[in-house]
């Protein structure tokens, strides 16, 4: 069968419901999904799209993070998903990515980007052997590099008057002074203090208790820090503590405090041990690995042969084309001036000048070049022939040539025509010309004294509707429906109603206003407002772009299709059931 997206394949949709829908339907997890592996899809007779491609699409995504059986229509959705992919990346196969500048140009960056981290290790970090005399020997020369500030790692609770304020029990505490509350706070450290006596730990005690939050989700864990970053109170005792202690509770401007030390580093020479050991290797080989760097880009430097487009360089940088060479780097590779108005105008206002001679643009794009000078010099000492480097090439390769592909369904210049405009907007019109342009909710009285009462009632807070509930006319099981008018327009109300109502403005509500039924208290709640051409242009071409977008994405998607043999093979599909989001 030739498959059709959407549209033209509602027979598998129907065979798809069938197949997994319906009382009685068996369903399965993750855990059974490899038991019974099975082709749902094949694709021009032997590229198989299994069943397990679409559980796990399905674990994957987004969709059912509560959990929950998955219905017919997610499996159909997510299974055209995986044809199209699969049908893009057969299809990337037989594309020559030279003919698109921009993803070629793309892609040989990232490449060229891993292939220089590849050849870095090669031939500078794999050949670095750091030895004990030698780390010993870095230690020595460089203690400024090991030297330690005094630093305290403290875990802290802590009880303060403005989170008893500001607390969960505001309301209890909001005539009190200061002083009382901070008797409370100090009431309620001491207390804690006495159950950490009793046996309970202060970690626990302070992810419960502690109204500095920061710290309490942590279970009191301040982390390190260095003098002079909390008060002197609370420092004088973090400083002082014995490693291990709890203090007693004292007292800082942030509060009421219970603290213990868990760690305290002296200032002085880090001993060249543990951690601070692997920190000298790290340092000393870094500096190895510089040293071998630029003794490679000097050699690469030093013999390169460029050639310059200097008759294009003394040009405006934006007034050349893109694809214009600017220099050929070892008469292989080319730099092209796509980029070169950026790189100059940085140039430029990092040097603090106002045009860039020729001998700084030569030095800019030697510096640029070095980059393909460096691919160059892997290529020639046969790393590009590696297969880890084989593998990512082609991988990268495959990956702009899909996006090559799904260009098609793209056309990022288009703009709706002047008269498609306008006719969407006539088509349209109720969108921009409105009947019944407020919404109105409404109380009738029969004295306006009491009107003007019920009007500061709602002006001071309460709502409108109570209100309306409470001292509408008539039966209470209609005064809501009496009350709320909805969207209105003119005639629909008394003229003197609407002349106010219109004018009034969304939110707001009106002194009283005489009609033959009483005084009412109106208030709009919504209001819409007429719009011309003009101002509806930028929404609506938003939304024809929107359109067309979805409609050539469609067709893309069917030309797609239509050039491949799709056969579906559901019959033996089960519903899946999918854990929670965070258990996938």
């Amino acid at each position: 069968m030739r498959a059709r997206f959407i549209y033209g394949i509602f027979p598998v949709m129907v065979v798809l419901v069938a197949s997994i829908s319906g009382c009685g339907v068996s369903k399965v997890g993750f855990t059974d999904i490899t038991k019974n592996d099975f082709p749902v899809a094949v694709l021009d007779s032997s590229n198989r799209i299994l069943a397990s491609n679409l559980y796990q699409r399905l674990a994957a995504s987004n969709l059912l993070k509560e959990g929950g059986l998955v219905d017919s229509t997610i499996y159909f959705d997510t299974l055209q998903e995986i044809v199209v992919d699969s049908l893009v990346s057969m299809d990337a196969d037989r594309v020559d990515l030279s003919k698109d500048y921009v993803n070629f140009h793309n892609f040989r960056q990232r490449f060229n980007d891993f292939f220089i981290n590849y050849i870095y290790s090669r031939l500078v970090l794999d050949s670095i052997n750091v030895d004990s005399s030698a780390v010993d020997s870095f230690y020595q020369a460089n203690k400024e590099k090991f030297m330690l500030k005094e630093q305290v790692r403290a875990r802290q609770l802590t009880i303060s008057p403005k989170g008893l304020r500001l607390g969960a029990d505001s309301l209890r505490y909001k005539n009190f002074t200061d002083e009382q509350l901070d008797s409370i706070a100090k009431a309620t450290v001491f207390r804690l203090r006495e159950r950490i006596d009793s046996g309970e730990v202060l970690g626990n005690l302070a992810y419960d208790y502690s109204m500095n939050r920061e710290s309490g989700d942590q279970h009191g864990d301040l982390g390190y820090f260095y003098r002079n970053t909390y008060s002197k109170e609370f420092e004088d005792v973090a400083f002082s503590l014995p490693k291990g202690e709890v203090s007693q509770p004292f007292k800082s401007p942030d509060g009421w405090h219970i603290l213990q030390v868990i760690d305290h580093i002296d200032s002085g020479l880090a001993p060249l041990t543990g951690d601070y050991y692997k920190t000298a290797v790290r340092l000393l080989a870094a500096n190895e690995a510089n040293v071998r760097s630029r003794r490679i880009l000097d050699s690469l430097s030093r013999t390169a042969n460029l050639i310059f487009n200097d008759s294009a360089l003394n040009l405006p940088a934006r007034s050349v084309g893109d694809t214009v060479w600017a220099v050929i780097v070892n008469g292989k590779d080319t730099i092209a001036f796509r980029r070169l108005p950026d790189m100059f105008d940085l140039a430029m206002t990092a040097g603090h000048k106002n045009e860039l001679t020729l001998e700084d643009k030569h030095n800019i794009l030697s510096r640029e070049s070095l980059t393909l000078q460096l691919v160059q010099a892997g290529d020639n000492l046969g790393l590009s022939k590696d297969t880890a480097v084989a593998n990512e090439r082609e991988r990268l390769y495959h990956k702009y040539a899909m996006e090559h592909i799904r260009l098609e369904a793209y056309d990022p210049n288009y703009q709706p025509s002047d008269s498609l405009i306008s006719d969407y907007y006539q088509r349209n019109i109720d969108k921009y010309k409105f009947k019944k342009p407020i919404y109105v909710q409404h109380i009738i009285v029969q004295d306006s004294v009491f009107g003007e009462f019920l009007r500061d009632q709602a002006l001071s807070g309460v709502d409108f509707m109570t209100l309306a509930r409470q001292y509408y006319p008539g039966a209470e099981e209609i005064r809501t429906a009496a009350a709320d008018l909805g969207y209105i327009g003119p005639g629909e109300m008394p003229d003197n109603f609407y002349r106010v109502a219109i004018t009034l403005g969304k939110g707001n509500i009106s002194h009283p206003v005489k009609t033959e039924f009483g005084y009412h208290i109106i208030k709009i709640v919504d209001q819409k407002f007429d719009m011309t051409l003009e101002q509806a242009r930028p929404g609506i071409v938003d939304t024809l772009k929107a359109e067309h977008k979805t409609e050539l994405e469609g067709q893309w998607r069917r030309n797609l299709l239509a050039k491949h043999k799709v056969v579906y093979n559901l019959n033996r599909l089960k519903r899946i059931e999918l854990p929670p989001k965070a258990r996938r």
